[in-house]
């Protein structure tokens, strides 16, 4: 796949030109998934237990499991702690750093394992530690000075030599072209190199950000806000950072129907592995766009009240709709996930009865098709083993748990 050297007057729509031809070449006669094998799963391990008060987590943005299943790594950002448990419960190691000294954590979320250790990767830069506890060492970030069109980098991945994958962080508002520049309707991912005290960047891949925001700027006199939240239906691409190979896995969702294409692009930008999928089609219910329009005209009706040009809920009905994006079938997923198995997992729109749909996908070997896996709703995977998913849910007081649920094979493979 094609390069594209970062210098002045980037021109990121020849990048994105170069991105589609070269994926179109490497997708050409890829065949759509055929079937799959039903999995379903159910309790088997639990860390935490409101009555005995024991292990009570914060908000949980990251967990990760060794491969064969011994340590279980729990992140809390907001109280910059890493714990890591046996998967019956028993605390191995306890680190909450919050601080901004050698083995202390800034703003801490993302995990990431080693063969015999962890790392944490928080506002700063990237920390080493032995499996108990001990202090490796840091990589900090690239100099500031590096950036996208004056805006700042994001480093995701630490790649060998001491480089990084980064992308930029652009206000939305400038994406959307509301500060008097063009919109910026797709964004680099970028490979970060320094050699003899020189830094290079490099084009990785480039995302499509289209439908992802749901903006709204009230015109008129008096009003100075803006709002920004998510799409509940976009199919801007997504992206997972594969720390163990240095690779960006990349799910483009924007195809027609419920189609899928799955892509993992080096640091050099070559194409390793590729995938193009094809999930079940379903229409977006309207009755579920009615209940979003409602809830967020509600928020900013009474986040308005107060202030010197409040919003009707009526008015701000209006801009809700006129900012949501619906498109007629339900994007092919809305969640993308890499996990210790090597696998990625996605979570789709479909429904059985109260279980959420999952697939997880095979990267490299014999082209397989996509094991679908049943998981209660409201509980998000976020690592895997063989045996088990793992993942975090909250009780109806609110009590934050972590789960292993164990995989259960339950039916053949199904033809579409």
């Amino acid at each position: 796949m094609s390069r594209v050297r970062v210098r002045a007057g980037y021109d990121l729509s020849r990048a994105t030109v170069l991105l589609t031809l070269a994926v179109m070449g490497c997708e050409a006669g890829q065949s759509a998934a055929g079937g799959w094998d039903t999995w379903i799963t159910e309790a088997d391990f639990q860390i935490g237990d409101v009555l005995e008060g024991t292990a009570l987590f914060s908000s949980v943005g990251d967990i990760r499991v060794k491969a064969d299943g011994p340590r279980i790594y729990v992140l809390e950002p907001s109280i910059a702690r890493i714990s890591v448990w046996s998967p019956e419960g028993s605390l191995l190691l306890d680190l909450e750093r919050p601080g901004e000294g050698p083995g202390h954590f800034t703003q801490p979320n993302q995990l990431g394992l080693l063969d015999e250790g962890f790392f944490v990767r928080d506002a700063r830069r990237f920390t080493f530690f032995a499996d108990d506890g001990t202090l490796l060492g840091t990589v900090p970030f690239p100099p500031s000075i590096l950036s996208f069109r004056g805006f700042r980098l994001a480093p995701e991945a630490l790649l060998e030599g001491g480089g990084f994958l980064a992308r930029p962080l652009v206000p939305m508002s400038v994406q959307l072209g509301w500060r008097g520049d063009d919109p910026l309707d797709h964004l680099p991912i970028l490979g970060l190199s320094q050699s003899e005290g020189r830094w290079t960047m490099d084009t990785v891949a480039v995302l499509d950000q289209r439908n992802k925001s749901l903006s709204i700027r009230p015109s008129g006199y008096g009003f100075t806000w803006e709002y920004h939240g998510g799409q509940p239906y976009e199919d801007a691409d997504h992206v997972y950072f594969d720390t163990d190979v240095g690779n960006v896995v990349v799910g483009r969702k924007n195809m027609a129907g419920a189609e899928v294409r799955l892509m993992e692009i080096t640091p050099d930008g070559d194409t390793v592995w590729r995938r193009r999928l094809h999930f079940p089609r379903i229409s977006v219910r309207q009755g579920k766009v009615s209940e979003f329009v409602e809830e967020v005209a509600q928020y900013l009706a009474g986040q308005t009240t107060a202030s010197d040009s409040p919003l009707s809920y009526r008015e701000a009905r209006k801009l809700v709709e006129d900012a949501l994006y619906v498109p007629d079938l339900y994007p092919g997923f809305d969640f993308l996930r890499g996990m210790s198995t090597g696998d990625v997992w996605l979570k789709t729109f479909e429904e059985v009865d109260t279980l959420d749909v999952w697939y997880a996908v095979k990267r490299y070997g014999e082209e397989s098709a996509p094991r679908r896996v049943l998981l209660p709703h409201g509980f998000y995977a976020r690592d895997a083993t063989d045996t088990h998913v793992w993942g975090v849910q909250s009780d109806t007081l609110g009590v934050n748990y972590v789960l292993g649920r164990r995989l259960i094979k339950t039916s053949s493979a199904r033809r579409e």
